[in-house]
């Protein structure tokens, strides 16, 4: 048993305070109940310390394993060290967890056996420090949460606490940047060890349970379940340098995954080989929108009729117009404004896009930077060669001042001359963003004037000041163009308050509010899925109360055998739960296990809140 704590210690990477432990005989029973005060005594400094008793809570919460200690049941869930509950623990350590749709991301340094094997403890510790603070901050940026420290790798996981409809594709972006912060590490630990290091990472998406561990400022979180071990083997399968991503995860990228198809792979516990493949980038956008599938576009004829009349004014006029689609999750505002681009296209109408992210944006492709380079011309993925050129032509065609060179350079992610440098950081925030909302509007009154145009930018829900700044000044820059604005949002976080339609110069707004699919419109779109007599049919479009994507997933999860909600509308669902506040929460939950419908008096009473008034989550 002593034997098994010493496999565990070596598991993350302590393996060299484990003959204290043997000295000592601590086995797993003896553990599960140690404290700070008794690893201070044995020795143990702060840092392992902590390592220790994070791994000790996991072990406590089931999440963690002693190899041979333990025997994990078809659920891939390991049960705590002792099958009887400990009385002696606080309410937050026995708070059940959370079933929650994520992608776990498992990543470890591979190679440093031979580096750090001329190196003393010290300078081993700082260099496999500096790897994993580079991962933890990869992930951070990109949206994810760090659960474990392993030796020389995390676990980290996209889509918990909170829920994001985006976890794989965040997943991605976080492995595809781990690997880009790893490579610039190691060229500087090459040049001053003459050995460099590598990462592998592994992906995998579905349920896990969702843990808290500890409390206030402490709290950190943890995951179990089948979806963890898997995402682990697919890390240990991993070449160096390389991200295997599992069909799971690949299917949730929605097309933004650019992939390579590798030979299945074995899984324990799993009688079937899993399919991976090799993660190389990400799609732009754009890119991923033209590989996805699209349905035949169904109804929205009045909108549509709406759109054709706003496009023809503006046209006709000279004058330019806001269009403004708001609706739920789902309810079909991009494929509303796809359907608008094509009726615009069909008019001679040139569409220019920007999509405001919400986790993850990379370099270049905010919803503005996006929108510069349309104007320009200049394809996604262009290096720097090819962006200057493009500066360098809106500067020698005459749209832009010479004096403007300092603002698209920072647009384009162009580095700026020495004489221009000093002069950028001299100047204050207000002056620099001024400076390039006047490029935009200069490119974008310019291109009006060539060719009518319409500008789309999507999800403005998740815009941040400078964004919605910026879009300000291209409505007062449109009021006398021949130029549409469109714009998309979810009704809850709408950000065109009073403020800052008084900021858009007076130019007309009309606001679609998009409502559920009639239920002609809806069989309409069964239709391209199955028969829309069956009863099968009849139930998903009752089901999905007339939201498109709802209905759209639903059939196809069916049609495909699956027996669940898919992972998608599970996903989309529990993003908008996590958005309300605790008794809401709470409510809704309570209002589930209740059924559609139900008496208010029951689920005060099921909640213990009899004032509760339930109205505002309806």
């Amino acid at each position: 048993m002593v034997d098994d704590v010493t496999k565990w210690l070596e598991q993350l990477g302590l393996g060299r305070y484990a003959p204290v432990f043997v000295e000592q005989q601590i086995d797993p029973e003896v553990l599960s109940e140690l404290t700070d005060e008794d690893l201070e005594k044995l020795g143990v400094p702060l840092g392992p310390r902590k390592k220790i008793l994070k791994a000790i809570a996991a072990l406590n919460s089931g999440v963690g394993e002693i190899p041979g200690s333990f025997i994990q049941d078809d659920s891939g869930i390991t049960p705590p060290l002792s099958a009887e509950p400990d009385t002696s623990l606080a309410a937050w350590e026995r708070m059940p967890g959370e079933r929650k749709p994520v992608t776990m991301l498992f990543a470890d340094v591979t190679g440093s056996t031979a580096l750090t094997e001329t190196l003393d403890s010290e300078e081993t510790h700082d260099l496999l420090y500096g790897a994993t603070r580079r991962m933890c901050e990869a992930v951070e940026k990109s949206g994810g949460t760090v659960c474990r420290f392993m030796g020389d790798g995390i676990m980290a996981m996209f889509g918990a606490p909170v829920a994001s409809e985006h976890h794989a594709i965040d997943a991605c972006r976080a492995a595809l940047r781990t690997q880009h912060d790893i490579r610039e590490y190691s060229n500087d630990i090459q040049a001053r060890h003459g050995s460099g290091l590598q990462i592998r990472v592994g992906l995998h998406s579905g349920e896990v349970v969702v843990l808290k561990v500890g409390e206030g400022d402490k709290l950190e979180y943890d995951a179990s379940g089948p979806t963890v071990p898997i995402a682990a083997r697919l890390e240990q399968a991993a070449k160096p340098g390389e991200i295997y991503i599992s069909a799971a995860t690949h299917h949730l990228s929605q097309g933004s995954a650019e992939v390579e198809a590798h030979e299945p792979i074995s899984v324990k516990g799993i009688s079937e080989p899993l399919s991976v493949f090799v993660l190389r980038r990400l799609r732009s956008a754009e890119e991923a929108a033209a590989q996805r599938t699209r349905t035949p576009f169904v109804g929205r004829r009045a909108e549509s009729a709406q759109f054709a009349s706003l496009m023809q004014t503006c046209l006709s006029s000279g004058h330019g117009q806001i269009i403004y689609i708001r609706g739920e999750p789902g309810i079909g505002k991009t494929r509303l404004a796809e359907e608008f681009a094509r009726l615009a296209n069909l008019r001679g109408i040139a569409c220019h896009k920007g999509l405001v992210l919400d986790f993850g944006v990379g370099k270049g492709e905010d919803a503005i930077r996006t929108l510069v380079r349309s104007l320009l011309d200049i394809p996604f993925g262009s290096g720097e060669a090819s962006r200057q050129m493009a500066a360098d032509a809106a500067f020698a065609d005459g749209p832009l001042e010479p004096d403007q060179r300092i603002y698209l350079n920072d647009l384009l992610d162009l580095p700026h001359p020495d004489e221009l440098r000093a002069l950028y950081d001299a100047l204050d925030n207000d002056v620099r963003n001024r400076g390039k909302q006047k490029v935009v509007t200069d490119l974008l009154k310019n291109r009006a004037n060539q060719q009518s145009l319409m500008v789309v930018v999507e999800d403005v829900h998740w815009a941040d000041r400078l964004t919605l700044a910026h879009l300000a000044a291209i409505a007062v820059a449109i009021r006398d163009c021949p130029a549409l604005l469109l714009m998309t949002s979810r009704v809850e976080g709408d950000p065109l308050d009073p403020a800052w339609r008084s900021t858009a110069g007076g130019v007309l707004l009309m606001t679609f509010d998009l409502g559920p699919l009639r239920d002609t419109e809806a069989e309409e779109m069964a239709a391209d899925h199955t028969d829309t007599t069956s009863e099968f049919t009849r139930s998903c479009i009752e089901r999905s109360g007339g939201n498109p994507l709802f209905l759209e997933h639903l059939l196809r999860s069916a049609i495909d055998g699956a027996e669940e909600l898919p992972t998608s509308l599970q996903t989309l669902i529990a993003a908008q739960v996590d958005r309300l506040d605790a008794l809401d929460k709470r409510a809704a939950r309570a209002a589930a296990v209740l059924g559609q419908r139900f008496h208010k008096d029951a689920l005060q009473s099921l909640i213990e809140a009899p004032d509760y008034d339930c109205q505002p989550l309806v």
